[in-house]
């Protein structure tokens, strides 16, 4: 052996041994880097599930407050009801009326979460319950709920939990102060809540295990209620009031803080109810992550181990591999220099192929399919020019072409396409022609002459037909080159694949055309009779249950068969005219000041003056207009029989306001009689009254409030427009 070939065993070997122990620092570098990567996982899933837990506290005493803050502004509303249902009497004509104990029975039976609603004089002394008539006898003065408010009035007061007399079911009283006309206490109105409300929705939120759910009072602490129920359904768990009272002293409203209950650390969410001084409480053991992260931790420690094993195994065969890896790299180095030109003019073909399938696959256009194909069979031939020309049933004529260089196209233009591709037209054969200079056509004349000075010459063609799985030739792709045999079999066989692409897309592209054009025809007519069906459905419906409400009504308050037919009529006038409305806008929104007008104008003097309408434009959807448009025609009819428009001079103001709500468009209207008769309250309550403070209450949620003053009446409404659901026409 020479000592040059000597030399350089010895430098190969000092390589291998040089790549061996640098194999070894990897291997151990690599062991190194797994355990400091499976410590850091750990601890960083630690506090991931750490600070999880917090986020699920906060958000759950969000909206857990935040469901608790709306169950009481709606109690508060039914106690305010409750308070003007009963205004003017006296507490013996309250526990002897039953149509109010149906009104309350009524809003009880409305509100799933109230359990009975109570009405006690100053003495305490129950006077009128929602749950039974007559009033079973029961005094309530030594509850909190009672004494706090005899007090002094705390507005909307949450007592604690009892336990109830009859039901033996846990509940809390919620409780507003009454006062006679002296502003001295009158006695209160009361709900009793069932706790079982509160635990059937909390049961809803999913919390992790041993969490708690707690509703108290900021005062003293006082649970109200708590999930999960204790076993008799009042001893709850306490609240660490010290550490409570130490979190609101840093944020009054929400907050998280750690606290001791029962001997066990936790931590809390606090959330204030709305306003009031409630908080909603929710809270997990302090180390409620520890049982999840073990077993995260657990299968990252599995896995962590399996590749550290790998990783050895892998670091000491990778070192005896090299010596191995040394022979084969020149072996390999000269088959990869082999292959690698073959290999990337295939991975362009294919690449190409690839692209140009998923623009076919994805583009319906006819022209840009056609486009993209010869586009693409240009970059697959390397061609100087492509064109397409359409079927024989077509007339064979150019639909597309590209030519690079311009001037190949006059050249290009002199040919008989139709005659050379005859094939491809007739039998859906492919031509590959390599120098048409010097080939004949089938009746023995060239194709080309020879090339002059300044006129290039087309040498190379290659024809393929585009077959539809019909079996009709679609039309043929051409290719051309200046160059004679440039193009082969393997050019052939890429553009057969092009094609069978090209045939696909093209037939695709017909057919959803097709499809379009009948699923639009189809959408639109039944669109159109869905929406007209289900129109016509709504509408009968809602005018036949008013026109049967009208006609309850009116037949109780007529006193004679007269009296029946012309406020019956009238009343049906009204509810056609609001339907007019409603009608021309689509069973829309009807125009509150075209309502106005229309029940006004009658008595409206000559110059205007009588009749006084102002506020913004206002549409009232369907659910409202019906009912708004019957009360302003109760409230004309009465100022026509015994108001201000009963005598000449009496006048009629409507003045009314709107503004942006939560869910919809708050309506603040006010109804005014000025010089009118002198006016009192009525001895009974009609249709109209009734339609008032009852029908809008019911179907608008409405607060309207009545004042029978000497000089004119006022009625005020406010109510809340929600936006019209009915679908809009349209197709």
């Amino acid at each position: 052996m020479r000592p040059e070939s000597i030399s350089l065993s010895q430098k190969r070997r000092r390589r291998s041994l040089a790549r061996g122990r640098l194999t070894l620092f990897m291997g151990l570098f690599g062991v190194a880097f797994i355990l400091l990567t499976f410590g850091y996982i750990a601890w960083e899933q630690r506090n991931r599930l750490i600070q999880r837990n917090e986020d699920d506290l906060r958000n759950a005493a969000f909206f857990l407050a935040d469901h608790t803050a709306r169950l009481l502004e709606v109690t508060d509303l039914t106690l305010k009801q409750a308070a003007a249902l009963m205004q003017g009497q006296s507490w013996d004509q309250i526990e002897t009326s039953k149509p109010l104990w149906q009104q309350l029975h009524a809003i009880q039976a409305a509100l799933p979460f109230i359990e009975d609603v109570w009405l006690n004089d100053p003495s305490g002394r129950l006077r009128l319950t929602s749950e039974q008539f007559p009033t079973p006898s029961s005094n309530v003065s030594g509850r909190d709920a009672f004494s706090a408010q005899a007090a002094g009035d705390q507005g909307l007061f949450i007592g604690e939990p009892i336990l109830g007399r009859v039901t033996k079911t846990p509940t809390f009283m919620i409780s507003r102060r009454l006062q006679n006309g002296s502003a001295e206490f009158g006695g209160i109105a009361a709900v009793t809540v069932s706790l079982s409300y509160f635990y059937d929705y909390w049961s809803k939120i999913r919390l992790p295990k041993g969490s708690r759910v707690a509703l108290l009072r900021a005062s003293d602490a006082t649970v109200i209620a708590q999930y999960p129920p204790p076993p008799d359904g009042l001893s709850f768990a306490p609240i660490d009031k010290s550490a409570f009272d130490t979190a609101l002293g840093s944020a009054s409203q929400a907050g998280l803080y750690p606290f001791i209950s029962m001997g066990q650390e936790r931590a809390g969410a606090y959330r204030q109810v709305g306003a009031m001084p409630l908080y909603l409480n929710v809270s997990m053991p302090e180390d409620a992550y520890w049982t999840p992260w073990f077993v995260q931790t657990r299968l990252y420690g599995a896995f962590a181990l399996i590749a550290l094993f790998a990783l050895l195994a892998l670091t000491a065969l990778a070192s005896e591999q090299f010596h191995e890896q040394a022979a084969d790299a020149a072996l390999l180095e000269r088959q990869v220099a082999l292959r690698t030109s073959e290999l990337r003019t295939e991975t362009a073909a294919l690449e190409i192929l690839n692209r140009t399938g998923s623009v076919l696959a994805a583009e319906l256009g006819l022209d840009r399919i056609i486009e993209s194909v010869v586009d693409a069979g240009i970059e697959l031939t390397e061609a100087q020019f492509g064109a397409f020309f359409c079927g024989a049933s077509q007339g064979g004529k150019e639909h597309y072409g590209k030519f690079e260089p311009a001037g190949l196209r006059d050249t290009f233009a002199a040919l008989n396409i139709r005659d050379i591709g005859a094939p491809a037209f007739q039998e859906g054969k492919a031509i590959l022609l390599d120098n048409i200079a010097i080939e004949q056509g089938h009746d023995g004349t060239p194709f080309t002459l020879d090339a002059t000075s300044d006129t290039p010459v087309i040498r190379s063609i290659l024809a393929v037909p585009v077959v539809l799985r019909t079996g009709e030739t679609h039309g043929i792709l051409v290719f051309g080159h200046e160059r004679a045999g440039m193009f082969n079999r393997r050019s052939e066989r890429l553009l057969a694949g092009l094609t069978a692409q090209a045939a696909i897309a093209l037939e695709n592209s017909r057919l959803y055309r097709n499809a379009q054009s009948e699923i639009e025809e189809r959408k639109q007519a039944q669109t159109q009779q869905s929406l007209l069906i289900r129109e016509l459905h709504h509408r009968v419906k809602n005018t036949l249950a008013t026109v049967q409400a009208v006609v309850g009504a009116t037949a109780r308050s007529a006193v004679s068969i007269d009296d029946f037919y012309q406020a019956f009529v009238g009343r049906i006038i009204s509810l056609a005219n609001t339907h007019s409305l409603l009608t021309e806008a689509v069973w829309q929104t009807a125009s509150l000041r075209e309502i106005l007008e229309k029940e006004l104008r009658p008595y409206n003097d000559t110059r205007g003056e009588r009749i006084v309408l102002n506020g913004p434009a206002v549409d009232l959807p369907s659910e409202a207009a019906v009912p708004i448009g019957m009360a302003i025609h109760e409230l004309t009819t009465n100022a026509a029989k015994y108001g201000a428009l009963s005598i000449p001079g009496g006048k009629v103001a409507i003045s009314w306001e709107a503004e942006p709500a939560e869910d919809g468009t708050r309506l603040k209207l006010v109804w005014e009689e000025r010089a009118g008769p002198a006016v009192s309250a009525p001895t009974r309550q009609g249709f109209g009254s009734r339609l008032l403070h009852r029908v809008l209450a019911t179907q608008l949620n409405a607060k309207v409030d009545t004042d029978f003053h000497p000089t004119g009446l006022r009625v005020a409404i406010d109510a809340v427009l929600k936006q019209a659901r009915f679908p809009e026409m349209g197709v």
